[in-house]
């Protein structure tokens, strides 16, 4: 009767610290708490296996790695795509209007919100820098 009390109250404690955050993935902090209460309630006559409990260990890491990575990875394209939006400026650029006619210019400037959200402006207007189609050297009129 203890062991089941004991499973009980530790799931109640494991469920409420889940609730409690709203997310609907598992941090590291869920992961070592729910691994606790399965060691601690593991029959002592049967308990994990060396290498399950290495293995589980092992399956943490690599997704914490891979965590790491993926949010590296964010913020490097985040940072690669505003540095490569500067070589809009003084460039001829198309817009795209979608139903309108496409606009045509020489970006004149590019800047960047608080949100990261790239913009260039043609002729006085900003553009979202997703909207630009094409880019060339802006034409030279010769006399």
């Amino acid at each position: 009767m203890s062991t089941i009390s004991s499973v009980s109250s530790n799931t109640a404690v494991a469920a409420n610290s889940s609730s409690t955050t709203d997310k609907s993935t598992l941090n590291s902090q869920d992961f070592l708490k729910l691994l606790t209460v399965q060691l601690a309630n593991q029959d002592p006559f049967e308990p994990m296996s060396d290498t399950e409990f290495i293995s589980q260990m092992a399956n943490f890491s690599s997704l914490e790695q891979m965590s790491e990575l993926s949010s590296n990875f964010t913020s490097f394209s985040s940072r690669q795509e505003q540095l490569s939006s500067q070589a809009f400026l003084g460039r001829e650029v198309s817009i795209d209007q979608g139903e309108e006619s496409d606009v045509t210019g020489t970006v004149s400037a590019v800047t960047i919100d608080d949100n990261g959200s790239i913009f260039v402006t043609v002729d006085g207007v900003q553009y979202a820098s997703s909207l630009v189609r094409s880019v060339s050297n802006p034409s030279t009129a010769t006399e």
